[in-house]
C-alpha cells in the first residue's frame, strides 16, 4: 500500500507543466438494486436517471484524477410475500476516481477508472402494490416504518470508458461505471448497487 501511495505521488509531481484540466458534462441511465439479506425476497433492478459534471486533472499522459458531482437516482424493487415493493432514492453524490487511459494525442482514447464515492440522500419514497391495490408514501411515513433509510451512503466505483474527438478540442465520452455501496442504508444489511451507462461532452478548461 505504501509503495502505491509513493507511486501516485511521483506521478502527480512529475506532471508536465502544460498538463490539461478538463470539464465533463455527463448524463445517462442507472440500473439500481438494493441487496436485501432476507430469505424469500426476490430482488429486481429499476432504471433511474443520472446527471452530473466532473473535473479531470491530468497528472501525466496516461493518469488523471476525475473529481465528480452528480444527481443520482437509485433504489430497487423486490417482491416480499406476494407484495411488490419499490424503493426510490435520490442522492447528491460525489466521487474521486483515478483514471488510467491510453494517450489521446487528439484522437481516440480508452481507459479504466476506480475510486471512492459518497452520497447524501435528497429524498426517499416507497411504493407498494398487491392484488390491484397500491400505496406510495415517503420513507418516514408511519405506513412504512420499517424503511428507516439513513442520510449517507458511500462505497467504491469502478468501470471504464472511451473518448472520441468531435470538433476542435471538444470530445465525446462514453462510460460504464459500477458503484458498489459499502454502507448499510437501513437498520439491516441493505446496501445499494448501481450500474451507470452515461455519455457526455468533455472540453479543456485550463
Amino acid at each position: 500500500m505504501r509503495k502505491l501511495v509513493v507511486l501516485v505521488v511521483l506521478m502527480v509531481t512529475a506532471a508536465p507543466a502544460n498538463a490539461q484540466t478538463t470539464l465533463g458534462l455527463r448524463g445517462g441511465v442507472g440500473f439500481a438494486t438494493v441487496s436485501i439479506e432476507e430469505a424469500g425476497v426476490e430482488e429486481e433492478s429499476v432504471s433511474r436517471v443520472v446527471a452530473g459534471m466532473d473535473l479531470g486533472i491530468r497528472a501525466s499522459s496516461v493518469f488523471s484524477l476525475r473529481l465528480g458531482g452528480a444527481y443520482a437516482q437509485k433504489g430497487g424493487a423486490a417482491t416480499v410475500d406476494g407484495v411488490g415493493v419499490t424503493l426510490n432514492l435520490d442522492y447528491l453524490q460525489f466521487s474521486a476516481l483515478a483514471r488510467l487511459a491510453t494517450p489521446d494525442d487528439g484522437g481516440f482514447s480508452v481507459g479504466v477508472m476506480a475510486g471512492p464515492w459518497a452520497g447524501y440522500r435528497l429524498s426517499c419514497d416507497v411504493h407498494a402494490a398487491a392484488q390491484g391495490f397500491s400505496l406510495s408514501a415517503p420513507c418516514d411515513d408511519a405506513d412504512f416504518s420499517d424503511f428507516d433509510i439513513k442520510a449517507l451512503d458511500y462505497g467504491v466505483a469502478f468501470g471504464g470508458g472511451v473518448e472520441f474527438p468531435l470538433v476542435g478540442s471538444l470530445r465525446l465520452g462514453l462510460d460504464a461505471l459500477y458503484s458498489l455501496g459499502l454502507a448499510e442504508v437501513d437498520e439491516g444489511d441493505t446496501k445499494t448497487r448501481h450500474l451507470t451507462l452515461q455519455t457526455g461532452l468533455v472540453f479543456p478548461v485550463g
